[in-house]
């Protein structure tokens, strides 16, 4: 009589490196996926942080003759920083930087902290500032020097290059935007206002710096652009290498939110869309050329030999402190950053 034996199924050796191969598959075909929405989200949450900061401006111009916001024209009285200009006149244009721009805003509530640091920020030198003081700040150098009447907190720092902040060699921001320094000769002053521009760039993704361009020392400015041709990375840590091309874009291409004066923000796959464009100085030929966001291109308002104040055309950068800027130079030094 024969006895029957049941025997325990079971997975093979082939069957099981047949199922692993299989989870191995998908997984190599969803992670990629996955990067790609994460970033796809971070995009998106980007671009709602630089709509936040270009409505908070415009919310700050509704109740300000419809002048986006002047740090120098804010404190006229030098109670939160004394006056730098030369001559020592007030107001003083040099308060006029990315940190203490933001800082007015943050400080009227009309942004918080979080909002200025973009989402996909590769840059550990930028970063969230935790320590904001709406009372009593630190750093004040006017009069009252308690804080008392301080009109934003000076701590507050716009580049890892400013001076004198909560933590040194730290930025709290993410983003660039066109020089509004209160003087007569920025010629970009009359888009600081609520002017409902489609083409004036005001705030964005910072980007790297280009070929075809001066950036000697502190001085940046630039040598015309010659016919239509593409613009190419300049080499180095800001150009090739630079961070900045890494928060949307790719290793040799840059991509990023760009708000625009009439609060709409798109998202531009390159730094010279070309539908933005403006015209070249002195050209009767491709006299109309797309306009780079980053660079300060020879337009009919900026000769050759001009700096950061002249000219018309979009230019986003970010200001750090310690500016000397004078009523009567005609090219003054602006100090830049740019990683």
């Amino acid at each position: 009589m024969k006895t029957n034996v049941n025997r325990k199924a079971g997975f093979t050796l082939i069957e099981l490196l047949v199922v692993i191969a299989i989870i191995a598959l998908l997984v190599g075909i969803l992670l990629p996926a996955l990067a790609r929405a994460r970033a796809s989200a971070r995009q998106l949450t980007c671009s709602t942080r630089v709509r936040n900061i270009v409505q908070a401006c415009v919310t700050w111009a509704n109740s300000n003759k419809e002048q986006y916001p002047l740090p120098s024209i804010i404190d006229r009285n030098n109670t939160t920083l004394a006056s730098t200009a030369t001559p020592a006149t007030n107001p003083s244009p040099a308060k006029d930087n990315t940190g203490n721009i933001l800082s007015v805003l943050i400080w009227n509530q009309a942004l918080v902290p979080e909002v200025v640091v973009s989402p996909s920020e590769v840059n550990s030198s930028i970063r969230q500032d935790n320590e904001y003081r709406f009372q009593r700040p630190q750093g004040i150098t006017g009069t009252p020097n308690d804080g008392t009447q301080a009109n934003w907190d000076p701590q507050f720092s716009g580049t890892p290059q400013d001076t004198a902040r909560r933590t040194t060699g730290v930025g709290n921001t993410s983003y660039a935007h066109i020089p509004a320094f209160n003087v007569r000769i920025n010629e970009r002053l009359s888009r600081w206002s609520n002017t409902f521009g489609s083409n004036e760039a005001i705030w964005g993704n910072r980007g790297p710096e280009f070929a075809n361009t001066q950036n000697s020392g502190t001085t940046i400015a630039t040598s015309p652009l010659a016919n239509n041709s593409s613009w190419q990375l300049a080499n180095g840590a800001t150009g090739a290498t630079s961070n900045t091309l890494l928060i949307h874009g790719g290793r040799q291409t840059w991509e990023g939110n760009i708000g625009y004066n009439d609060g709409r923000v798109n998202f531009e796959n390159r730094a010279d869309p070309t539908e933005i464009t403006y015209r070249r100085a002195g050209a009767t030929t491709n006299a109309t050329l797309p306009d780079n966001f980053f660079v300060n291109e020879l337009d009919e308002k900026n000769p050759p030999g001009t700096g950061v104040l002249a000219g018309t055309n979009n230019l986003l950068l970010m200001f750090r402190d310690g500016q000397n800027i004078t009523e009567t130079a005609a090219n003054p030094t602006i100090l830049g950053w740019r990683d």
